[in-house]
């Protein structure tokens, strides 16, 4: 007669999701703390944000916590359009709409800036064919950024 051993199958497909569920039910209940064997961080968080959005403190594995300096803020509210312009520019924001809403600028008014830019040598547009046909990518010269550094 042969032996039914089908009910190792069971215990095989039992015990794999099992070995996951109970210690997450034990860790659940605040019976153990670390009953599983993987830690849920290995590397560890070494920066964790602060109250403050620019702010970041910097943990060591003991825990102790130092402030990094306060990064100094500027407002560009009292920037001319075009210094603007020039900054996006510098920071490879190479798209026309892009510029248009990070610098909150209307159509007519971007369109005459980069038309003045371009003339000025301190702009160039560059056509780029890509798989969705041409786009045109605007991009700085080095008359432009020596310039956006005077300004």
């Amino acid at each position: 007669m042969e032996e039914n051993y089908s009910w190792i199958y069971l215990l095989i497909f039992l015990i794999i999701p099992l070995a996951r569920i109970v210690p997450r039910l034990l860790r659940r209940a605040g019976l153990k703390e670390n009953i599983s064997a993987r830690p849920e961080s290995p590397r560890g968080n070494f920066f964790q944000e602060s109250s403050s959005p620019d702010t970041f403190r910097e943990s060591s594995s003991s825990d102790n916590f130092q402030e990094s300096p306060r990064r100094e803020e500027f407002s560009t509210k009292n920037w001319p359009k075009e210094k603007i312009v020039l900054g996006l520019l510098l920071t490879n924001i190479t798209k026309f709409e892009e510029i248009q809403k990070k610098g909150n600028l209307s159509t007519n008014n971007l369109d005459t800036i980069l038309q003045d830019l371009e003339k000025k040598g301190l702009m160039q547009p560059v056509e780029k064919t890509g798989p969705f046909g041409k786009s045109i990518q605007l991009r700085i010269t080095e008359k432009g950024a020596a310039e956006f550094r005077r300004m």
